[in-house]
C-alpha cells in the first residue's frame, strides 16, 4: 500500500531540509501526541544509521516500530525504513527548489506485509484508503503551513 503527496512551502529548500532533519523537534511533536520515541543509535550528526524505537497505539492496540535513516542527500532527499511486527515500510522525502524562497516537499510512504496478520491489516486499510489519503495529505499540509509560518516569523 502506498501513500504519496506533495506540498509547496514558502521557504528555501535548505531551510525545509533542515526542518526535516530536526529529529529532536519531531520527537517533541510526537510526545505531544502520546507517542514514545527512543533514540537507539549514538550518531552525533544526521545521516544513515540513525535509529529510533517508537511506541504508539493504533486501532486500540499498543504497537512498536523501529525506524532507521537509510539515506540522506541534503538538501534534496531523506529516506527512512520502518519495521513494525509484520509490516515493513519505506518513506522517501524529497525537497525540490521551485524558486529562491519556494520549495516543494514530496513524501511517499510504502508499506509491505511480511505475514498474514499484516496482510489482513493492510487489506482493511485498503477499504479506508480514501479517508487515509485525506488524513495523510492533511497532515502534510498542516506541517507545510507551520513551516511557512515559522520561516516568515524568523525572517522578520
Amino acid at each position: 500500500m502506498k501513500f504519496s503527496s506533495h506540498e509547496d512551502i514558502e521557504a528555501p529548500a535548505q531551510v525545509v531540509f533542515a526542518a526535516l532533519s530536526d529529529h529532536e523537534q519531531f520527537q517533541r511533536v510526537m510526545r505531544q501526541r502520546g507517542v514514545a520515541m527512543r533514540r537507539v543509535d549514538d550518531r552525533p550528526e544526521v545521516g544513515p544509521g540513525m535509529a529510533w524505537e517508537i511506541d504508539f497505539k493504533f486501532r486500540g492496540r499498543a504497537r512498536k516500530l523501529r525506524c532507521l535513516v537509510t539515506e540522506v542527500q541534503g538538501p534534496e532527499r531523506l529516506c527512512l525504513s520502518n519495521e513494525s511486527g509484520g509490516l515493513t515500510g519505506d518513506v522517501a522525502i524529497s525537497v525540490l527548489t521551485l524558486a529562491p524562497q519556494r520549495s516543494r516537499v514530496l513524501v511517499s510512504v510504502e508499506m509491505k506485509p511480511k505475514n498474514l496478520s499484516a496482510r489482513l491489516l493492510l487489506q482493511s486499510m485498503r477499504f479506508a484508503k480514501g479517508s487515509l489519503d485525506r488524513k495523510f495529505k492533511s497532515r502534510l499540509h498542516d506541517w507545510a503551513m507551520q513551516m511557512s509560518q515559522s520561516v516568515s516569523l524568523n525572517s522578520r
